[in-house]
């Protein structure tokens, strides 16, 4: 076995799939149809292909538990999601075992992972070190009032667009979640839960064609760029 498919082994993946589609008009991406495949089936497949990982959570809303989608891989860990993304999260760091040494997070709406990004925050993540993919943000940004006035540029260097995979020693993702609970902090990602509470979090190079898919243009976008991922900016 390869270094890297020890490091898999030694790995859980929390994929999170409790959405409700609320910004798709009530659809639930994780089961539309992308290239002939669900878009859930291609955001697993990454963590269950040889080398797979140790374990594989999906986390799917709590009604759906009792008739799972019978595409899902054999062996994979079915939990039962939250209200919001930070809950279903947490419910699935909870099916962690001990055992694991990292915990993958990554969102079923990112459903064109490529095995070069999860490999590369593998590499990266460590002892008392996570690792995220992202992208460095291309496009101006302005800091705009409520009522439409742009008020600032923001400076753009060292901006970067966060995306999933988010990799982290499993007792420090499960702890930040712990202490974010107890507080009742919400963040917009795993990665700022490890930040507020002291930890440290590398960037490592994301993949442009890893886009979240969150509004029904998303999804057209999402299958040109399958028959022609040249497409990518």
């Amino acid at each position: 076995m390869t270094a890297m498919g020890t490091r898999r082994g030694s790995a859980a993946a929390v994929i999170a799939a409790g959405g409700t589609g609320r910004r798709m008009g009530g659809v639930r991406k994780q089961y539309l149809e992308l290239g002939g495949e669900p878009v859930l089936l291609r955001a697993v497949r990454p963590f269950v292909d040889p080398p797979g990982f140790g374990w594989v959570i999906v986390v799917l809303p709590t009604e759906e538990l009792a008739d799972p989608p019978p595409f899902l891989p054999p062996g994979v860990i079915l939990v039962a999601g939250g209200a919001e993304r930070g809950d279903s999260v947490r419910r699935g760091l909870e099916a962690v075992p001990d055992a694991a040494e990292v915990v993958v997070i990554h969102d079923a709406a990112r459903p064109l992972l490529a095995r070069l990004v999860l490999d590369r925050v593998l590499d990266a993540v460590g002892e008392g070190l996570g690792a995220v993919a992202a992208v460095p943000v291309a496009d101006t940004l302005k800091r705009v009032a409520p009522d439409g006035r742009i008020v600032a540029t923001v400076e753009r260097t060292g901006l970067w667009r966060a995306q999933t995979p988010q990799a982290f020693p499993r007792s420090m993702i499960v702890d930040a979640y712990v202490r974010a609970a107890e507080e009742g902090w919400v963040a917009t990602d795993d990665a700022a839960l490890v930040e507020r509470y002291g930890g440290v979090v590398r960037v490592v190079p994301g993949d442009p064609r890893n886009l979240k898919l969150t509004h029904p243009e998303d999804v057209e976008l999402a299958e040109r760029l399958l028959a022609d991922p040249s497409r990518a900016r």
